[in-house]
C-alpha cells in the first residue's frame, strides 16, 4: 500500500499525538527479544540502519494547504544504538527493560525511536522503543519484518493540492448521508452535543502519573488453546476474560458497575500497508464482581458482535473526512474516547512471524511486547488502569501484564496476582524472570 492515504495522518495518529497534553503522557510500544547467544555491537548496529530506512524513520510536518491532512516525511533518527556492557540478571533485568521505555521520545524530536541491548545470562536482551503516534503494534511489527527501504509516494496525485481537493470532496459527500441519519438518530444528536458543550476537566496539582508494573508470562499455545475450548471460547476470548478478572481482582467498583475492555481492532489492508497507526480501540462491556472461571461462550458472542459493526468510522462522532476539517477543540472534542477511557485494553498482535523472531541474524528464545504511558498515567485523567498484551511465538503464548500501581502494587505483587489467574484457568505459565529475583530486589 504505497500510497498518498498511507503517508497521511489520520484520526488515530493524529490523538496519538495529543496524548501528551491531554492526558500528561504519551504511548510508548515496546518489543523485547531474550536472544540466546551474545549478538556483536555490528551485528545490531545493521539492524539499526536498516530500520531508519523504513516507516519507523518518519516526522509529521504541515501541508501546505489548509485544508489537507498532514504528511509522513522520511527523516533520520538520530537516536544511536545505545549498548549496555554490564550484564543482567533476573533481578536487574525488569529495571533496565523500563529504563529503556522511559527515555523521552517526543513528537518534535528528531530522535525518533531506540535501539538498545545488554548482555543477559549467556545471551543478550534487546529492547525497541517506539512512541504510538508513530505506528501501532503491527505497523511495529511491519516495519521489524520488512527488509526493503520505505519509500515515500511522489507525484500530482500525493500533492497538498490533490490531498485537499479529494477530502473535501469526501467530507461533502460522506457528510450529506451522515446527515440524514443524524437528522433520524436523537440519541446520537445528543451525545455530539454533549461532547461539544463538555468543558474539559483540569488536572488536580497533586495528581502524579504513575508509570505501570510490568509481569510476563509464557505459556503453551496447545495448552492455552485446549483451556479455552473447553470453556466454549476462543484463544482471545480466554484473554479477553482473563484481563477483565485482573481488574475484578484490584480495581475497586460496585458490583453493579460493568467493566469496560478496551479491543484494538487493526484496519490494515492485506499486504504492505505503510499507515503509521491502522487501528481502533472498541470497549467491551463486561460483568462486574467477582472473578470468573467458566463459561466464555457470552464473551465469545458479545466480542462477535460488537466486532461485526467496527470499522474506520469507529473512530470518530462525524465522518473521518470531515473530522479533519474542523477547527482542533471541536476534532477533540468528536473522538471517540479509545483506550485510555476503558478499565483494561487487551491487545492479540497474533501469530510473530520468523521475520520478527529472527533479530540480529539470531532466533529469539522468546519476544514480548507491552504498551506503556511515559511517564506515566494520571489517575484522574484516564480510566485506564491495566493493559495486556498476547503475541504466540512459535508454540508459545507471551502474556505481557501492565498494571497501575496503586491497584495492582509493585511488579512482584503483579506477578502473583497473573500466575495465580493462570492458575486458576488449569494453565501452566512460566515467567519470562525469576520470581524469587523479584522479592530480593523488593527485599
Amino acid at each position: 500500500m504505497n500510497d498518498a492515504t498511507a503517508w497521511r495522518l489520520n484520526p488515530t495518529d493524529e490523538m496519538l499525538h495529543r496524548a501528551a497534553t491531554d492526558l500528561g503522557s504519551s504511548r510508548v510500544v515496546q518489543v523485547l527479544w531474550r536472544l540466546p547467544v551474545p549478538v556483536p555491537a555490528r551485528a545490531l548496529q545493521a539492524e539499526w540502519q536498516r530500520l531508519d530506512s523504513g516507516l519507523l524513520s518518519r516526522r509529521a510536518v504541515r501541508a501546505h494547504l489548509p485544508a489537507a491532512r498532514r504528511r509522513w516525511v522520511p527523516a533520520a533518527n538520530t537516536h544511536p544504538l545505545h549498548l549496555d556492557d554490564l550484564p543482567l540478571t533476573d533481578s536487574t533485568a525488569p529495571q533496565w527493560v523500563d529504563a529503556q521505555v522511559r527515555v523521552p521520545l517526543a513528537p518534535d524530536s528528531t530522535e525518533l525511536w531506540r535501539l538498545s541491548a545488554a548482555p543477559y545470562h549467556e545471551g543478550s536482551l534487546v529492547s525497541l522503543t517506539v512512541p504510538h503516534f508513530r505506528s501501532d503494534g503491527l505497523g511495529l511489527l511491519n516495519a521489524i519484518a520488512a527488509r526493503t527501504p520505505a519509500r515515500r509516494p511522489r507525484g500530482p496525485r500525493d500533492s497538498d493540492a490533490a490531498e485537499a481537493l479529494g477530502l473535501t470532496a469526501r467530507a461533502v459527500v460522506q457528510t450529506a448521508g451522515w446527515f440524514l441519519r443524524l437528522a433520524r438518530d436523537p440519541r446520537r444528536r445528543a451525545r455530539i452535543g454533549a461532547e461539544l458543550r463538555r468543558t474539559p476537566a483540569a488536572a488536580t496539582t497533586s495528581a502524579r502519573p504513575q508509570f505501570f508494573s510490568t509481569a510476563i508470562f509464557t505459556v503453551d499455545a496447545a495448552q492455552w488453546r485446549e483451556c479455552a475450548r473447553g470453556h466454549g471460547g476462543t484463544d482471545n476470548t480466554l484473554f479477553l476474560q482473563i484481563a477483565a478478572n485482573l481488574v475484578r481482582a484490584r480495581v475497586p467498583r460496585a458490583d453493579r458497575d460493568g467493566i469496560r475492555v478496551g479491543i484494538p481492532v487493526s484496519l490494515r489492508r492485506e499486504g504492505d500497508d505503510e499507515r503509521a497507526n491502522a487501528l481502533v480501540v472498541v470497549p467491551l462491556g463486561m460483568p462486574g464482581g467477582p472473578a470468573r472461571h467458566d463459561d466464555l461462550s457470552g464473551t465469545r458472542q458479545a466480542t462477535k458482535a460488537l466486532l461485526r459493526d467496527t470499522g474506520a468510522h469507529s473512530a470518530t462522532l462525524v465522518p473521518e473526512p470531515l473530522w479533519h476539517l474542523l477547527p482542533a477543540r471541536h476534532a477533540a472534542a468528536l473522538k471517540n474516547p479509545g483506550a485510555q477511557q476503558t478499565d483494561v485494553v487487551a491487545s492479540n498482535f497474533g501469530q510473530a512471524s520468523d521475520a520478527v523472531t529472527h533479530f540480529a541474524g539470531h532466533p529469539a528464545d522468546s519476544v514480548a511486547m507491552r504498551t506503556m504511558n511515559v511517564p506515566g498515567l494520571v489517575p484522574d485523567r484516564a480510566r485506564l488502569r491495566a493493559s495486556l498484551c498476547l503475541f504466540r511465538v512459535g508454540r508459545r503464548m507471551t502474556v505481557t501484564v501492565t498494571g497501575m500501581p496503586a491497584h495492582f502494587g509493585d511488579s512482584a505483587s503483579l506477578h502473583r496476582l497473573v500466575a495465580e489467574e493462570f492458575a486458576a484457568w488449569g494453565l501452566t505459565a512460566r515467567p519470562w524472570w525469576s520470581t524469587t529475583a523479584h522479592e530480593a530486589r523488593k527485599g
